[in-house]
């Protein structure tokens, strides 16, 4: 019966059967025995991230919490801390930084991973970070970062200074109020101390050290305050040749004092200053003790609230600067002329408030030139300075203009918030001596909120000034 059934299946039937396992058995053996690296190459098919393991733990200073993230990775381990606080901003920052580091080097691993015939060396990337309390609400946290793959072996360091009390991050403009001349006075200073240093001695680099320590506010913000002492941080074969690695530069408060922002300034200071000796005529810093302020409003004149802020002005024995704009002088010229009248400073404010950097160079100069004719009318004289709407300028723009180019170092931000009661708050948390504060004469709000600044900065010592004035000391 059997054999019966087998023949009306036929012989084909067979043939099929046998060529399907044979192919199947085929199939097997390729992926298994005669391509395995295909195999491996799909188990190991790089993915958009390594996860490695994260965990979070409270540190000993208070509102700071400790991430570490940690990476077993055969050929791209890492080991990395860094620090979170309660304030977005500076998360965001932290945050930003150690993803692009670990992102980097990921994928400058694979990339020399896919290199034929190159023997790859597990790479390495470290990141610790040091925290160092200053007064009762400031940290500085120094991130120390060892990077090593085959085409390079770097350290490198990143610092960040936190107000923990405004959640602010604060640059090395704040620690010197802003004052580009006493940037120039401490680049002459770490210069020569680095020049002095027994430590760097055979391993300076002269050219690299000079161009790294040039007065500009980019190349010092990498610092901390570590014990009444500002300590800069230059990274690996930066200045000095690398087998240094990190090296550091150290001053203390009370020798730097007189170029500090008054925030920052030592109660008890040394005789001997970084300015000790200095003439005063050449204008690197002044000895005066004299705390300014330059108030300053935009976008004017207007009936209602340019008056209201006079009003409050004249209450307080203080000076301003008004920037104009031509369009607006042109409806109320009698305004402009009151400002000009109560011995305020008038300035150019373009004519349509267009971003200036967009402009043609013709378009820029018809812009001041029409505003400038406006005053001329007005007041009977030229704006004695100029401010480009929304701060937008370049060397272009700034060299079509006659007269100084003045933006601002605190920003109120009255135009957005529109409340009377944030202003003083914004001014307390970012007042600094010789400071130029932006303000606009077409939002009620401002005017009625002004009255608490002016108080406030009577209270706290400050003269008023117009910008012309406060520019000396800038």
């Amino acid at each position: 019966m059997k054999n019966e059934r087998r023949k009306r299946r036929g012989p084909w039937i067979d043939l099929i059967l046998i060529g399907a396992i044979i192919v199947l058995a085929a199939a097997v053996v390729f992926f298994t025995v005669i391509n395995p690296d295909q195999q491996q190459a799909t188990e190991d098919e790089p993915k958009d991230t390594i996860q490695g393991e994260v965990t979070e733990s409270q540190s000993s200073f208070p509102g700071i919490r400790i991430v570490t993230d940690i990476s077993n990775d055969k050929t791209m381990p890492y080991a990395i801390q860094y620090p979170q606080s309660d304030s977005d901003s500076f998360n965001e920052a932290v945050t930003k930084f150690i993803t692009a580091s670990k992102e980097n080097y990921i994928a400058e691993m694979r990339l020399e991973k896919n290199v034929d015939n190159y023997k790859i060396e597990p790479g390495e990337l470290n990141i610790i970070f040091e925290t160092y309390p200053y007064k009762e609400h400031y940290y500085s946290f120094v991130l120390k970062k060892k990077l090593r793959t085959n085409s390079s072996d770097d350290m490198t360091v990143t610092t960040y200074f936190y107000n923990y009390e405004t959640g602010e991050l604060l640059d090395i403009r704040a620690i010197l109020g802003e004052n580009l001349k006493n940037l120039e006075v401490l680049s002459t200073h770490i210069r020569s101390q680095i020049t002095d240093s027994v430590e760097f001695e055979g391993h300076l680099l002269a050219e690299e050290m000079l161009a790294k320590t040039e007065p500009k506010w980019k190349l010092f913000q990498r610092f901390a305050i570590q014990n009444d002492a500002l300590v800069l941080y230059f990274d690996s074969g930066e200045i000095a040749s690398p087998e240094m690695g990190i090296s550091t530069v150290t001053t203390s408060l009370s020798y730097i004092n007189p170029i500090l922002a008054e925030q920052f300034q030592e109660q008890m200071v040394n005789s001997e200053t970084i300015i000790s000796g200095q003439e005063t005529t050449d204008g690197a810093v002044e000895q005066d003790n004299i705390k300014r302020v330059a108030l300053t409003f935009d976008d004017g004149p207007d009936p209602k609230v340019t008056r209201h802020v006079l009003q409050l002005l004249e209450q307080y024995n203080a000076k301003a600067t008004f920037f104009m704009l031509g369009s607006r002088v042109q409806y109320y010229p009698e305004i402009a002329q009151e400002v000009y009248d109560a011995g305020h400073e008038v300035g150019n404010h373009s004519w349509s408030h267009p971003v200036l950097t967009k402009l043609t160079s013709k378009q820029v100069l018809a812009e001041y030139n029409s505003t400038d004719q406006a005053l001329q009318q007005a007041i009977g004289q030229s704006a004695t300075v100029f401010r480009p709407p929304y701060g937008a300028t370049n060397q272009r723009v700034n060299g079509l203009i006659p007269i100084p180019v003045v933006n601002w170092t605190i920003d109120t931000l009255d135009w957005k918030h529109r409340d009377a009661k944030q202003l003083l708050p914004v001014i307390k948390n970012h007042m600094h001596n010789n400071a130029i504060i932006l303000m606009h004469d077409i939002h009620a709000s401002t005017a009625d909120g002004l009255e608490d600044v002016l108080k406030y900065l009577t209270e706290e010592g400050y003269t008023f000034v117009t910008v012309s004035e406060v520019l000396k000391y800038h």
